[in-house]
């Protein structure tokens, strides 16, 4: 996914040329049908002649047909397709029919200003068809042209003009981007891609971007990660095992300590046992103190 002058085409060929699967474009169906002159084919040519836009039920049948030829039963590259959400939920039936579920989405990312540069400062040579920009990729620069004319003959299509430009971007910012890419993204398969700047640093960015998501060793560090800090988890639980352990061993052996002493015959027990039994002892005395001592007798004196 990405707006016009994303780049998102140069970028589908790096792909193809890494993975060695097809680059299935929306325009290039419709060229390939109507070359053939199929049922789908003539039904599209009709309505575009007529100034419409083809259907989305052509445009699956179309789709249909693309992706079940032998060169893409190990994968595709969908480039320009789906821009609406009634697209989405079309291709995501028939993607769970041919059993082929998208892997993920990229979405090219490029600011407003840069793309209307891009965009209007694109040209077309009207005689070798090749495409410029005044910005980037001035006429000046080879190749030259057909036969033996070193100059090219360019010209700005309309569809580049900067107030056309600003309607496209408007309208696929609206009618595309926002809810096909809400779409994409409640089912987790996009990524963005920062796609401004030279052409092979984006190209190193959406690999980077297409490794990251993917299950590779690489990906799966965090994982790992995870596993070895579960151990570190249980350390409160097992600290506070062994403190408890601790506290109720001294707590027995505080128990034991009365016992252990009296088998010793250890001097601080005899003392405590004196200690006890003196209230008795000095009672005692007391009550032998306050005893009167015995009366001697007096020899009794008679009279003569």
């Amino acid at each position: 996914m990405g707006a016009p002058g994303s780049g998102k085409g140069t970028q589908a060929q790096s792909l193809v040329s890494r993975y060695g699967i097809p680059h299935v474009s929306t325009g290039d169906i419709l060229r390939k049908e109507q070359e053939q002159g199929s049922e789908l084919g003539v039904r599209a040519k009709q309505i575009m002649e007529s100034g419409g836009y083809v259907d989305d039920e052509t445009m699956i049948a179309m789709i249909r047909n693309r992706l079940t030829q032998p060169d893409a039963a190990n994968g595709f590259i969908l480039d320009g397709f789906p821009r609406t959400i009634p697209q989405a939920e079309a291709l995501s039936k028939l993607l769970t029919e041919i059993d082929a579920p998208l892997d993920v989405v990229l979405l090219f990312e490029v600011n407003n200003e840069q793309l209307v540069k891009r965009l209007s400062g694109r040209r077309v040579c009207e005689l070798c068809k090749k495409v410029f920009n005044v910005h980037t990729a001035p006429p000046s620069v080879p190749p030259a042209c057909v036969g033996d004319r070193q100059e090219h003959q360019v010209v700005q299509r309309a569809d580049d003009a900067e107030e056309t430009v600003r309607a496209r971007l408007e309208k696929y910012e609206e009618k595309t981007r926002k809810p096909v890419s809400g779409f994409y993204s409640y089912t987790g398969l996009i990524r963005t891609v920062d796609a401004e700047g030279d052409i092979t640093e984006v190209t190193r960015r959406m690999f980077d971007t297409l490794a990251a998501g993917s299950s590779e060793p690489a990906a799966a560090a965090p994982v790992k990660a995870v596993k070895a800090a579960k151990p570190k988890a249980k350390a409160p639980a097992k600290k506070a095992a062994k403190s408890k352990a601790k506290a109720k061993a001294k707590a027995k052996k505080k128990a034991r300590a009365p016992a252990r002493a009296k088998a010793s015959g250890k001097p601080v027990k005899k003392s405590a046992a004196k200690k006890k039994a003196a209230p008795v002892r000095k009672g005692k005395a007391k009550a032998k103190t306050k005893r009167a001592p015995a009366r001697k007798s007096r020899p009794v004196r008679r009279k003569k």
